[in-house]
């Protein structure tokens, strides 16, 4: 005996607020109120609120019209490549501060390489809020 079975599906359509350049968006680029906007369509994969997509960063060019994919998106940068910041070493109650060159770009929270300007060796440090290095030990 054989059984078949047969599955069917309704097309249902599911709208959901979706987030749209306005104008296009660099690569890079921090992404303001004013470049982007609300609109009721289907869109897998796309951001759904504009307070997710405020203040971040383009990974790659989103042009105007299209959808705001949330894999085009990251928290944008603090520390650029080449620039100059301060890094602060603590242990046991003990702050050594100098001046470093990242050697990337990083977002907070980021663990990055960067170069101890005095001593030209190498260092690993996490990129904190107020845009300077916190060295690993």
């Amino acid at each position: 005996m054989l059984l078949t079975l047969v599955l069917s599906f309704t097309g249902t359509s599911v709208f959901a607020e979706t987030v749209f350049a306005r104008n296009t968006i660099r690569a890079r680029e921090v992404i303001s109120a004013d470049a982007v906007f609300l609109k009721m369509v289907e869109t897998a994969g796309a951001a759904q609120s504009l307070e997710d997509v405020i203040g971040s960063e383009a990974k790659r060019a989103i042009y105007a019209g299209h959808p705001v994919l949330v894999s085009n998106i990251t928290q944008a940068a603090a520390i650029e490549r080449n620039e100059v910041v301060t890094a602060i070493f603590e242990l046991n109650g003990l702050t050594i501060s100098t001046e470093a060159r990242a050697l990337e770009r990083g977002a907070v929270g980021d663990v990055i390489r960067a170069m101890n300007l005095t001593s030209r060796n190498t260092i690993r440090a996490e990129v904190i809020a107020n845009g300077s290095l916190r060295v690993l030990p």
